[in-house]
């Protein structure tokens, strides 16, 4: 799909059904392409729009959905037992659960600092080391076939939930669904400006928010961050047009940039 200057890959997997952590319906070749996806788009038919089956699946399967990970560093260390540091209040563990669950995990000697108010499941997620966090978002399909007091007895079902209603036959929906897609891949676009010539407005360079100069310079050319002097922005990011920044400038969508090189 191409979208606002973005090529975006989608893949259409097949549903997952009760079991499919456990390799049921090829389930766990889905799975893994889930564990490396940017997004997941739960599509689900208006008439039975249950979506128990696929969360509770991939959760099984290490996958959290639309969650982030705890913020809690474990560092290991030659003596001295487990030490735990909290640097908020805890309230739903206690410095010795977690310690012990720690060692459970084989960390005998270690340093822990607790930035977030974790749980159990938390913790575990963050001991096992093989959890994923991924953005999602329901998709109702088939909105065209229901009445608008069936459709909202369907989205009173998805409390807690992104959805979006649409109707793949008729088209209805798909411009939102397209627009959605793109702002929750955080995507921003740059516009290039080579020195003394007009700004490129109509290919951006495509990148993620949070993205600073040095990230440009690496996308397009791994030289250009060996050979880079200074760049010009203009734009949201620049306290006045033409400023000169540096490599660690943080970029904001619809910058224009002009990077200058060693010759």
């Amino acid at each position: 799909m191409y979208h606002n200057g973005a090529q975006i890959q989608i893949l259409d997997m097949p549903g997952l059904i009760r079991g499919a952590s456990k390799g049921r319906g090829r389930g766990r070749e889905v799975i893994s392409v889930a564990r490396g996806s940017d997004l997941i788009m739960l599509m689900v038919d208006v008439f039975e729009a249950n979506i128990d089956v696929l969360v509770d699946e991939l959760s099984q399967s290490g996958i959290r959905l639309n969650q982030h990970p705890p913020d809690v560093v474990i560092t290991k260390k030659s003596r001295g037992g487990v030490d735990v540091n909290p640097t908020v209040k805890l309230t739903r563990m206690n410095k010795e659960t977690i310690a012990d669950m720690l060692r459970e995990f084989g960390y005998i000697n270690a340093d822990i600092v607790v930035r977030d108010d974790i749980t159990e499941d938390q913790l575990v997620d963050i001991l096992a080391g093989n959890r994923v966090y991924v953005p999602a978002f329901i998709v109702i399909n088939k909105v065209d076939l229901v009445t608008d007091e069936y459709l909202k007895k369907v989205k009173a079902r998805m409390k807690g939930w992104k959805f979006l209603a649409v109707s793949a036959e008729k088209g209805g929906g798909l411009d939102v669904l397209k627009d959605t897609i793109y702002d929750v891949l955080n995507f921003i676009r740059i516009f290039l400006k080579p020195q003394g010539k007009d700004a490129d407005m109509a290919e951006p360079l495509i990148t993620r928010q949070g993205a600073t100069v040095e990230t440009v310079c690496e996308t397009i050319h791994r030289d250009f961050r060996k050979k880079f002097r200074y760049a010009n922005i203009w734009g949201p990011s620049a306290k006045f047009p033409g400023q000169t920044v540096g490599l660690n400038h943080g970029l904001l969508d619809g910058d224009i940039l002009t990077l200058v090189l060693k010759r």
